[in-house]
């Protein structure tokens, strides 16, 4: 009997599994104890780490995407791929507050009196915006939007497919687009479940599991890029496709 999925459907299939699962994981710890583990979603929680972790490593494979696009004399492309690079390495150092929680330095205190939790970063920098973490709601975001509107748009519209194609962003696949769905939809769910109607601030930090899933997607995306430039000479450095 032949198999009803391929090999790839059935690896795309376990991921969305996992990612659903690692969604609304806070939701499903809430109600069988009653309460979530502080470590799972705190600052430097294990939700937090893991995304700076794939944040971290999509940077360096971004910057080896870049390499190859360059030796491919791909340089408009290889001009979004160092961008995109270094954003998410950006991301990873200000995750990881620049490594202070690691290293255990002391930033100086005009840096630490001008910052809503003390840390040396800008995302919770008072200099920038009014409260904490404005900016990086606003920028998760237009992430999102990156993730899901932008691959959903040039499958309905392959006009701007083509204008894409010669600017040569780099595009989520649908398989990226799915996963940013689910962890916007496991969002609602865990403050539906954990907050009720009662919600006003996110005191438990459940939007670390929708932030790092999204940065888990940044690494697929590296991915996906790396795939297209390994078995695609005459890439052109849009959509991902996969066989």
């Amino acid at each position: 009997m032949k198999n009803i999925l391929s090999r790839h459907e059935w690896f795309s299939l376990c991921l969305l599994v996992i990612f659903s699962l690692a969604s609304i994981f806070p939701s499903i710890c809430y109600l069988a104890y009653g309460y979530i583990p502080d470590f799972w979603l705190s600052e430097g929680g294990l939700y937090e780490s893991v995304g700076a972790a794939a944040c971290f490593i999509a940077g360096l494979f971004g910057l080896w995407c870049f390499k190859v696009a360059l030796s491919k004399k791909m340089r408009l492309h290889a001009f979004w791929l160092l961008l995109l690079s270094l954003a998410c390495l950006f991301i990873a150092g200000e995750e990881l507050s620049w490594g202070q929680h690691i290293f255990n330095y002391e930033p100086p205190t005009s840096i630490t009196s001008n910052n809503f939790q003390g840390e040396f970063n800008l995302h919770n920098s008072k200099l920038i915006q009014s409260g904490n973490n404005e900016l990086s709601s606003i920028f998760f975001k237009l992430l999102m939007l990156y993730f899901i509107l932008l691959p959903m748009l040039l499958e309905v519209f392959p006009t701007i497919d083509r204008c894409v194609k010669q600017i040569m962003i780099p595009v989520p696949s649908m398989l990226i687009a799915i996963i940013a769905l689910i962890a916007k939809a496991g969002d609602i769910v865990n403050h539906k479940i954990v907050y009720g109607p009662s919600f006003e601030r996110d005191s438990l930090h459940l939007g670390e599991a929708v932030e790092s899933i999204l940065e888990l997607c940044l690494l697929i995306l590296t991915f996906e890029i790396f795939y297209c430039l390994k078995n695609s000479p005459t890439f052109l450095a849009s959509r991902a496709q996969h066989s």
